[in-house]
């Protein structure tokens, strides 16, 4: 995944249960990696805090007419972000009630990523529009000490991040998923061999394209859309479930499952806050 350029974001429902999930990059996020267990809701889902479009409200030189403008844009993006989070819940539920009963069935769970997939393809549609506006609203300046400042810390981040692999050694790259679901070592190794056959290929930004986007901020021609990922957060959640589900014991099926639904009705008290 762009530890680079996005905040490194984990499923949450999941990241209770494993200590790994695919990360699933912010539509506007352009900050450092935050650790592996970032909250869900914080990312693509309308979290302003990572996005290019909050980390603007922290300059000191926006005018009040400015901030104004800026501030509107984080409330369009945070209302977008609503039904995402309502068709994320449905997900959640139908995959906790087919982990209950031992069984998926992509037939049924279809209607609720199809609802999914809607939401988020507005939302990113909101995004690409405040990412737009933005840069309307900035001048050169303001655009070019954004860019800077959002860089810096990422540079920082990312030398953290080298560092701390560095130090815990080769073992650091493995996957190590299971903690409180207590999976052995061949579980693990069982679902990271399913989830990387079954991973999809994508057309989504690479590292590179996406630092150019964003170095394209600074100057009159930019490429919002280079910013822009692709996000299925149900999609790999039933991606993560199907692979799980095999090598589960009946109780490591249990525990997912309340994890699934506790992760469905934190969705739910979110998307009304």
């Amino acid at each position: 995944m762009n530890r680079w350029i996005n905040r490194i974001v984990t499923f949450a429902s999941l990241t209770s249960a494993l200590a790994l999930v695919p990360a699933i990059a912010s539509a506007q996020d352009a900050t450092p990696p935050a650790g592996q267990h970032a909250q869900h809701g914080k990312h693509h889902r309308g979290g302003h805090k990572g996005s290019l479009v909050g980390a603007s409200l922290k300059l000191e030189s926006l005018t009040p007419e400015q901030r104004t403008k800026i501030e509107q844009l984080v409330a369009e993006r945070r209302a977008a972000g609503v039904p995402v989070r309502t068709a994320d819940a449905q997900v959640l539920q139908v995959l906790a009630q087919q982990v209950f009963a031992d069984k998926m069935d992509p037939q049924a769970l279809a209607p609720s990523l199809a609802v999914e997939r809607g939401a988020m393809a507005q939302k990113q549609a909101v995004d690409l529009a405040t990412l737009g506006q933005l840069h309307s609203v900035l001048t050169p300046a303001q655009r070019t000490e954004l860019v800077d400042k959002i860089e810096a810390r990422m540079e920082r981040g990312k030398t953290a991040h080298e560092g701390k692999t560095a130090q815990e050694g080769k073992g650091a790259r493995e996957w190590k998923g299971g903690g409180k679901l207590g999976l052995s070592d061949q579980q693990r190794e069982q679902i990271k061999a399913s989830l990387q056959a079954s991973r999809p290929a994508t057309g989504a930004p690479q590292r590179g394209q996406m630092k150019a986007a964003l170095e394209s901020f600074k100057g009159d021609a930019f490429n919002a859309g280079g910013m822009v990922r692709p996000a299925d957060p149900g999609d790999r959640a039933a991606r993560m479930t199907q692979a799980m589900l095999p090598v589960l014991t009946p109780n490591q099926r249990a525990a997912y499952a309340d994890q699934l639904k506790h992760r469905a009705e934190h969705e739910t008290r979110a998307r009304k806050s």
